[in-house]
């Protein structure tokens, strides 16, 4: 385990899994929380590490997959929130399957919906009992703006995420009620990847002044440069709009070595040229959120105050309504 600094309890609204280390006579265990396997005591044993490396409260994100296998997991995650252990549960990320193909990431295109679909997002809503608090959509959907309304209106927070947009449809979907950007700099860009920070588009979610805008400092995502600029530009615009998001992979805390991913293919974790661990193809971050407020203070481009701030405030601020919905915001005075 990476030595903490003086963290308060973190709050990460990105975390997609994480390895469970070999214990006794178990070896090491990947839980993934899109996985149609998942079972109640892997949601657990996920939750005890979490907050034993420091992140006390985080949102279980499931990715783009079929959606029996989605109707399956958020009933299982709302099980869990409801047992003791399951405190540390604020709620459920749904990052997907609302997405543009051309910006889809490591998201199964199968299961990828280019069009919005409010009847079929109420069936996940319903069968979590009202615990999807936060969802990344495609602003190029077909039917985005109508379809980010009518989520808004369940009391979900609505993220832009995995999209090609223009700008008029960015600002349509801020508008209609979304207040966030997924893990800025990633799959956000219908631009070859030497130009994609280099628009409009770029400007047009950074700068909206009701936006919260979640990154991935973990040094694989992006790099130091675009930390340092997205952060002037979010901060110091509207200042408390900065969250720090591990993306933690199910691979999160992994041996090196080939693993089967979410729908059988090959998930090699190694290290890359600088010697960092990753997963190859990239399919989130290697490390927790702890770790990740580490390698940003290393590149001293973003004061502490507001490390600090970017996973514990600012986090609570952007989903602030649908944890009060829940009755599941946390006590503030703990999180100090």
């Amino acid at each position: 385990m990476r030595p903490q600094h003086n963290n308060p309890k973190l709050v990460d609204l990105h975390v997609n899994g994480l390895t469970v280390p070999a214990r006794g006579e178990f070896a090491h265990e990947v839980v993934n929380f899109s996985s149609p396997q998942l079972s109640l005591d892997q949601v657990r044993l996920a939750t005890e590490i979490l907050v034993q490396k420091g992140t006390s409260s985080f949102l279980a994100t499931l990715v783009t997959s079929d959606p029996e296998s989605t109707i399956r997991n958020v009933r299982l995650i709302a099980q869990a929130m409801r047992e003791t252990w399951g405190e540390p549960i604020l709620g459920i990320h749904l990052e997907g399957p609302f997405f543009s193909k051309e910006c889809k990431g490591a998201h199964p295109e199968q299961f990828i919906r280019e069009k919005g679909d409010i009847g079929l997002f109420r069936t996940f809503f319903e069968a979590a009992d009202g615990a999807v608090v936060l969802t990344t959509i495609s602003p190029a959907i077909r039917e985005a703006a109508s379809f980010i309304g009518a989520v808004a209106d369940l009391g979900v927070v609505v993220s832009i995420g995995h999209h090609n947009a223009d700008v008029k449809q960015i600002e349509e979907a801020f508008a209609a009620g979304a207040t966030g950007v997924t893990h800025a700099g990633n799959a956000w860009s219908k631009e070859p990847a030497s130009d994609a920070r280099k628009n409009m588009e770029v400007a047009a979610q950074l700068l909206n002044p009701n936006a919260f805008v979640m990154v991935i400092p973990d040094g694989v995502h992006v790099d130091e440069t675009f930390i340092k600029y997205a952060y002037r530009m979010v901060e110091w615009s509207v200042p408390g709009r900065i969250v720090w998001v591990s993306d933690a992979s199910p691979f999160s805390g992994a041996p090196e070595g080939a693993y089967k991913g979410f729908c059988d293919e090959t998930v090699l974790v190694g290290r890359d040229e600088n010697q960092r661990l990753r997963t190859f193809p990239l399919t989130g971050s290697y490390l927790q959120l702890g770790e990740c407020l580490d390698v940003l203070r290393g590149m001293r481009v973003v004061p502490e105050v507001d490390v600090i701030a970017g996973a514990a405030s600012n986090p609570l601020s952007f989903v602030e309504p649908a944890l009060k919905r829940l009755s599941r915001y946390p006590d503030l005075t703990s999180l100090g």
